[in-house]
């Protein structure tokens, strides 16, 4: 039968070996109908008997061409092709075997055949036809030879049961390799996969990076341009209108480009906040994991929401995705808990559960919340995790919003149009 290729092309088939090399079979059959024609014909002699068998057997070829051959081309288990040609098979042979012991020869092609096409039980059932059919029309012929009938009849009996063993190895070698080739293709896949989440990874690690350094440079650089322009701007008083429309044209400038780095940084930041703000995102989380679980998750937010800067939220929601993750694969919680706390220095987040817990000094392994930790640290915030074997888990990050130089600009403004 064909199975699913281990190669990566999605839906490519591959054939068995032996399957491969079709001419192969058309030799063994060739040879073992051949040998079969053979022993009858120098056996006997020429006799009408003789030519009856001679005759069925070579009907056996065309049959083979027309059937037998096409159905070794596809998945041919239990398949009407590959039944048509064992059953007109055993329609040819078992009369030329009961004329002519010697047709039996040709079982070297019939019993790997049968197993090659057939499930095991189909096999063996025609293995038993094509052994004692025969032997039924040899005692209705030579019923008075009783000893001659029980030497052929033990003959049939190991024959059978020879062809059978070694039939039934054959498959379980063809089984295990399925099995394998199955097995290879889902590493593949499973390889790919890892391939493919690593760079949708590294590229989001990147671009949060980016979208952090332009925040955290040239927004701000632009950001303290504009304050410096309107702070000369305040104390130049009365200069000529000249040098008046260079600092206009210094404060244009500066604010076009803020809003592009701006722009830049919001288009870097996580689709999840692209339309949404910070605690929906997390309740849209939370949502998911009660969905997925059928648990009972509360999202509690206190303070009052605002925009926070593009880093912070983007480690809050990271940290809150990582702690939903560690529930959904280890805790077996029934209720979970995020807390989303906005103060006047920034922003605390905790995530609980009454899971089974864990003991944070013994679990050294995995990625996740070392990785959540390293993000915490690197915008100045601080991770604190609390948990302990049937205790459920409680994971609180604490992150402080710095004063932002586009809340002096404001401020500016507002000052010199009371000034003005």
């Amino acid at each position: 039968m064909t199975v699913p290729s281990a190669t990566p092309q999605p839906g490519a088939l591959v054939t068995h070996a032996w399957q491969q090399s079709t001419w192969l079979w058309d030799i063994h059959f060739g040879v073992a109908l051949l040998a079969a024609e053979l022993f009858v014909t120098f056996s006997h002699g020429p006799n009408p008997w003789v030519t009856f068998a001679d005759g069925w057997l070579l009907l056996s070829i065309p049959l083979y061409v027309a059937v037998g051959r096409p159905a070794l081309h596809h998945d041919a288990e239990n398949s009407r092709r590959a039944f048509a040609f064992c059953t007109g098979m055993a329609v040819l042979y078992t009369p030329a075997a009961i004329v002519a012991q010697e047709a039996s020869v040709a079982m070297v092609a019939l019993a790997p055949l049968s197993y090659l096409l057939l499930s095991r039980f189909r096999a063996m059932t025609f293995l038993l036809v094509y052994n004692f059919t025969p032997l039924i029309g040899w005692t209705v012929m030579w019923w008075d030879e009783p000893g001659h009938i029980l030497r052929t009849a033990l003959i049939a009996v190991v024959v059978a049961g020879s062809s059978m063993t070694i039939g039934g190895w054959v498959e379980s070698i063809a089984v295990q390799s399925s099995e394998r080739a199955t097995l290879i293709r889902q590493l593949e896949e499973n390889r790919e996969e890892l391939a493919r989440l690593s760079v949708a990874h590294g590229a989001l690690l990147e671009r949060e990076r980016l979208a952090r350094e332009i925040h955290d440079t040239l927004a701000q650089g632009f950001t303290s341009l504009v304050m410096l322009s309107q702070a000369l701007e305040s104390e130049l008083g009365d200069t000529s209108e000249q040098a008046r429309r260079y600092i206009d044209l210094m404060q244009r400038t500066a604010r076009e480009n803020l809003a592009e780095s701006r722009s830049l940084v919001s288009s870097l930041t996580p689709a999840q906040l692209d339309d949404s703000s910070l605690d929906e995102a997390v309740r849209r989380l939370g949502d998911r994991l009660a969905e997925e679980l059928g648990i009972v998750v509360d999202v509690r937010v206190s303070g009052t929401p605002r925009p926070l800067p593009p880093a912070v939220e983007v480690v809050a929601l990271r940290a809150s995705q990582e702690a939903l993750s560690n529930i959904r694969k280890h805790a077996h919680a029934s209720h979970a808990e995020i807390s989303l706390a906005y103060t006047p220095g920034g922003l605390e987040l905790t995530v609980r559960d009454n899971g089974l817990g864990f003991s944070p000094i013994a679990s050294g392994s995995g990625y996740g919340l070392p990785g959540m930790r390293a993000r915490v640290l690197e915008i100045g915030g601080t991770t604190k995790l609390s948990s302990a074997p049937g205790e459920g888990t409680c994971l609180s990050v604490r992150l402080t919003v710095r004063a932002r130089p586009q809340d002096a600009v404001a401020r500016a403004e507002q000052l010199q149009e009371t000034k003005r």
